[in-house]
């Protein structure tokens, strides 16, 4: 019996439309992940909870909700999907007041601190220190 998945929502994806069968001759379908991405799963692995995102969930989840916190000078609003390397970025407000998109394991390492506004504070005082700031 085929039945038709699409516009249901399993977890984080929705069905978007079948997408044929995969090499085991099971129904494919074409889903749209919580996070923006495009996935494809089978009939039985989203009834039976196997697959609940496009992957995001593994770098990210419920027990990691960054929002509100406090990196550097950003203060993170939201979440803002996922980059490229399928890590979860975070929407951030600048102590500066500028918004930027930073992934959480830039946040949580220290390796962003600021919407970029502070590395160009150090280098301005450093040519200020130096001599060379006309400004």
């Amino acid at each position: 019996m085929n039945v038709n998945l699409e516009g249901m929502k399993f977890n984080h994806l929705t069905v978007i439309k079948y997408a044929g069968t995969d090499k085991f001759q099971k129904r494919l379908w074409e889903c749209r992940c919580d996070c923006g991405a495009t996935t494809y799963a089978t009939t039985s692995a989203l009834k039976n909870d196997y697959k609940k995102s496009c992957g995001c969930l593994k770098h990210t989840s419920n027990a990691n909700d960054l929002k509100g916190q406090r990196f550097g000078m950003l203060t993170v609003m939201k979440r803002a999907g996922t980059n490229k390397h399928r890590k979860a970025l975070w929407r951030c407000k600048c102590d500066c007041g500028r918004i930027t998109a930073v992934s959480s394991v830039d946040l949580v390492t220290g390796n962003t601190k600021s919407c970029g506004c502070l590395g160009k504070n150090y280098a301005k005082r450093n040519l200020m220190e130096g001599g060379y700031w006309n400004g």
